[in-house]
Order: structure tokens, then sequence, then C-alpha cells
């Protein structure tokens, strides 16, 4: 082979090895996208997710959805955009349960202090230190995420508006009384109960919904938004007690709603 006929030769073998170097970093940089995982398997991993984000002196994000669900697909298109993505990479530690027709997603709030979710997706802001859950008061806005423009998911993820409004939330708490807090639990405990109980019945008829390929029954849309209207009054409830629970005179205890005993 002559001297002119071999510089081509590896000339083009450098450009080979150049592009195989260049397309297997490419590879192993793109991030991972966002998925739901059966709840099994996230249990499993929330100690270690818990300690790499002390370690890390990150917050950790959960989220409970489903793909049935237009909302949690939604803020997972949303969470899944290259930059976001990033952005929420560099202040979290992130799991995504998913809670199937709802029959799974209680043992994660269990974990840390909740009844129950009380819709989806549920997006859970957590400070790893004491399992504490930072963004209870606005979670149910996230059940809306399809309507929610990117600008606000930044605003609500990737600043420190959320820890700082649950800073203030608490030292409003501290001068309602242990009794009254108890209260407030009891009663948000009772009505997750009642809930529990109702996905258990509406849950089945979702998943024949949507795998039967055909339009909502009049039936099932008229137990549906039945369960919808109750969850989505639990937490505003919550939040109407703790406001009243503030102006409380020493030793004066709350009226609580009724609740509903079934469905």
């Amino acid at each position: 082979m002559s001297v002119a006929a071999f510089f081509p030769l590896r000339a083009l073998g450098n450009i080979l090895l150049v592009c195989s170097a260049l397309f297997s970093l490419k590879l192993h940089s793109a991030p991972t996208a966002f998925v739901f995982l059966p709840e099994q398997q996230v249990l499993q991993q929330l100690s270690q997710l818990e300690q790499q984000a002390v370690a890390e002196k990150k917050l950790l994000l959960l989220v409970l959805g489903a793909t049935w669900c237009h909302d949690s697909v939604a803020l997972l298109d949303k969470f899944n955009q290259p930059a976001m993505a990033s952005a929420l990479q560099q202040r979290y530690q992130l799991a995504f349960v998913d809670v199937g027709y709802l029959e799974f997603g209680a043992a994660t709030m269990a974990r840390y202090q909740q009844p129950l979710y009380y819709g989806t997706p549920t997006v859970l802001m957590i400070d790893p230190l004491n399992r504490q859950l930072l963004n209870k008061s606005t979670v149910m806005h996230w059940t809306n995420a399809a309507k929610l423009a990117l600008a606000e998911y930044q605003q609500y993820f990737l600043t420190d508006k959320v820890p700082l409004q649950y800073a203030k939330a608490q030292q409003q708490k501290a001068g309602i009384a242990a009794a009254v807090q108890q209260q407030i639990r009891d009663f948000e405990q009772q009505q997750a109960k009642t809930l529990a109980q109702a996905y258990l019945q509406v849950g089945p008829l979702l998943k024949a919904y949507k795998e039967s390929g055909k339009p909502a029954s009049d039936e099932f849309k008229q137990r549906w938004d039945k369960v919808k209207a109750f969850r989505s009054n639990i937490l505003p409830q919550v939040a109407k007690l703790q406001q009243q629970a503030i102006k409380l005179a020493p030793g004066e205890m709350l009226t609580l709603p009724a609740p509903v005993a079934s469905f």
C-alpha cells in the first residue's frame, strides 16, 4: 500500500473513532426519562434516596400519579424537558410512584405521615432529614398540572418559595394547642379513611372504563364526580380548620364539619 493510500484510510479511521466516542458519550450523558414505577419498587429505594438527598443537601421530590391521568402525563412531560429535568436533579432526589387504578400509593403517603393522596398527580416536596412534607397547603394545585405553564413549574420547583412558605406556616401553627392540632389530624384521618373506601369502589370501575376504549357511562361519571368533589375538599377543610384554630381562645376546641359516612 502506498503512503498516499495509507493516510486517507488512517484519517477515515480516526473520524470513525471520534464519531463512536461522541455517540457513546451521548448515550451515557443522556438523562433518564422520568417515569412512574411500581410502588413496591419505589418503596425499596426511598431510604437510599433520602440518604443521598441529605448527603447532597437536596430535598426529596416524590410524585404519585398514573399514565391514565392526563394531568400526571402533562407533569411528566414538563419534568422531562431537558432544561427542566437538569434543574430538578440539581435540587432534588426524585421518585415517581404509579398508583395504578387507585389501589396503590397509601403506603408511600404513610411513610411521610400522610393519611392518603387526594388526587393525581400528588407532588410531595419532602425534607429528607425528618420526612416532613413541606408543601401540603398547595399539594392539590398540581392535580391540575395540564393547565399550568412552564413558568409556574419553574417558580414552584426551582426556587425557595415553598420552603419559605412552610417555615411561615409552622410559626403560625406553633400557637395552636396540641389537643386542637390532634383534633384536626383526627378529622383528616377520618376523611381519608372514607376516601380509601371510595377508592376501593371506584378504582375497578375506572380501570374497566379506561381499558374498554369506550366513553364513560353516566353512572361512572356520577360516582367519579361525587368522589372527586369529596376528595378535592379535604385539604381545603383542613386549612380552614387550622385558620380557625389560630383564633381559638385557650381551652376552646373546634367545631368540626359533619363527616361523610360513605359513598
